[in-house]
């Protein structure tokens, strides 16, 4: 069986009335062979925009999130059901990828947090073992560029006590 995740905009409710629209919706999915793996509340928020249902127009609306796996006859059913329950803005259910065996790690891929106050472009992208060329090039560029400007000061400065010791 298919996992699919139910995502739905529950009028703004008390809490005894949007448990009982919970239960009612885990019910029906129930009934129609579903097994509900996750249920998960995202809690009341301001709607992205006005939103029209039932005749009536909501602004505010809690979020509610239902995993389960069930067979694919299922949905247009649901999702009819959904639409016409009162208590419910908007019913959405989408299918969900399930992941046996995670993908492994690309060998690129930070695998630490990125030190940006670090000088060391290595550990700006948070992996040590990663040699990132073009990076040490620039930097190096930069610390040539650095040692010329000290060179060019120390002249100056040399230049500055010479011209004093000739005023003198």
């Amino acid at each position: 069986m298919p996992r699919y995740e139910l995502v739905m905009i529950v009028k703004a409710l008390e809490r005894p009335e949007t448990v009982t629209v919970v239960k009612r919706t885990v019910n029906s999915l129930l009934q129609k062979g579903a097994i509900v793996r996750q249920i998960e509340n995202l809690g009341e928020r301001r709607l992205p925009y006005q939103m029209k249902a039932h005749t009536e127009y909501f602004t505010q609306g809690r979020y509610l999130v239902v995993e389960f796996d069930g067979p694919t006859t299922l949905v247009n059913s649901m999702k009819q059901l959904l639409k016409q329950d009162l208590d419910i803005i908007r019913p959405n259910i989408i299918k969900k990828e399930i992941k046996l065996f995670p993908d492994p790690p690309c060998p690129g891929m930070v695998t630490k947090e990125p030190n940006y106050y670090s000088p060391d472009p290595v550990a700006w992208f948070g992996a040590e073992d990663v040699k990132l060329e073009q990076y040490i090039k620039f930097d190096k560029r930069l610390i040539n560029r650095k040692k010329k400007w000290m060179e060019r000061i120390e002249q100056w400065k040399q230049q500055k006590k010479e011209q004093q010791e000739e005023m003198q």
